[in-house]
């Protein structure tokens, strides 16, 4: 009888093991698109799992024009643009929320030309324009191009801007009319009107001579810019007036790791993380007002000890607001942690690294 009642026990067991609270079936919580070193001139796309493990998509890889470095993300999350550097174009395509799959935006339009060497792209609050920013060439200068978008995700070339000298980086507030470019140790602000066209506008920044600010981002309320110094191995932190203009934060700018290249924040303006290239890791900070303090275990390895060098380059936190994916150009691909949502520390996810692609982008969506 015993052994009757113990093999009951243990079947009834299984049974709530594979049916109640301790499933181990993973469900697809969103996707993630990839561009970068081997790529193969193409965007990558991933199904993100509920525990942060990434798997190919249905269509695993979307061809684009040369040597696709940037991308942006539509505020409708219906739309994805791609930067194509070599080939001077953006390439627009619609996602599939089901497969996950990627199509060219109307019947396989072609991409639309830019200037010399596009690196950086965002669009406006309400997704009505895309920017474009462009390096330039010899007799070219630096500009920034103004695409309008139709509803169904096709642009329409409407003028351009000089642009600074040398610019690296693009963002556009997700709140209010105004966009921002950095250039070496520069950031300057143009307002955005009604129509899509841009006036330069007071109160940039300019950092000492000597630093280098590769890129920006703005967390969702709008109402802080941070940007990663490279050269001097800190975040740089400021707050948006009604105006657009950047004040720095009292503390600012903070330390980081070695050669810091990219920045990310959380949904709620709670957590921020660097990719620092130099020394191989991610620092993680609490953040007060704008304020960064570096959490408990910071820095955290981009990759587990023992592999190639990571050299991350790009971090993105997902639109679930529980994963930070990470770029790695070393070892070439993609690592993933779990962020604690009390304090902010990294815990790696099951089976990362992921991929072959040393991504320079990654966008996330539901």
């Amino acid at each position: 009888m015993r052994a009757f009642i113990r093999g009951w026990i243990i079947l009834l067991v299984v049974a709530a093991a594979g049916c109640g609270g301790r499933s181990f079936k993973l469900t697809p919580i969103g996707f993630l698109y990839a561009v970068g070193q081997n790529s193969n001139n193409n965007i990558l796309g991933f199904q993100q799992l509920s525990d942060g493990q990434l798997v190919n998509t249905v269509l695993p890889s979307t061809p684009t024009l040369a040597r696709p470095v940037g991308m942006a993300l539509h505020p409708s999350h219906n739309f994805v643009y791609v930067t194509n550097f070599i080939a001077n174009t953006v390439s627009g395509f619609s996602i599939d929320h089901t497969s996950g799959a990627l199509a060219p935006v109307g019947t396989a339009v072609s991409p639309s030309p830019t200037g010399p060497a596009p690196v950086a792209l965002g669009t406006d609050s309400a997704g009505k324009f895309l920017y474009v920013l462009t390096q330039g060439s010899t007799t070219v200068p630096a500009a920034i191009s103004i695409f309008a978008i139709d509803q169904r995700g096709l642009l329409t070339a409407a003028g351009s801007v000089p642009a600074p000298a040398s610019p690296q980086a693009l963002v556009v507030s997700p709140t209010a009319g105004f966009l921002y470019v950095a250039a070496t140790n520069t950031i300057s602000a143009f307002s955005i009107a009604a129509d899509g066209s841009l006036t330069a506008a007071a109160g940039g920044f300019t950092a000492p001579a000597g630093s280098n600010l590769p890129q920006m981002v703005i967390e969702p309320k709008g109402q802080f810019l941070y940007a990663p110094d490279s050269v001097n191995n800190a975040v740089l932190s400021f707050s948006i007036g009604a105006d657009g203009s950047l004040t720095p934060v009292a503390g600012s700018p903070f330390a980081a790791g070695t050669q810091p290249v990219s920045v990310a924040v959380d949904a709620g303006n709670k957590f921020l993380y660097t990719a620092n290239e130099g020394s191989n890791d991610i620092s993680a900070y609490t953040v007060s007002a704008g304020a960064l303090t570096q959490v408990k275990g910071s820095p955290f390895a981009s990759t587990p000890s023992g592999t190639t060098p990571a050299q991350p380059v790009f971090l993105t936190v997902d639109d679930s607001n529980q994963f930070v994916y990470i770029g790695n150009q070393g070892p070439e691909n993609i690592s993933a942690y779990n962020i604690n949502a009390v304090d902010g520390t990294l815990v790696a996810v099951k089976n990362m690294p992921f991929f072959g692609i040393g991504a320079s982008w990654i966008i996330a969506t539901k």
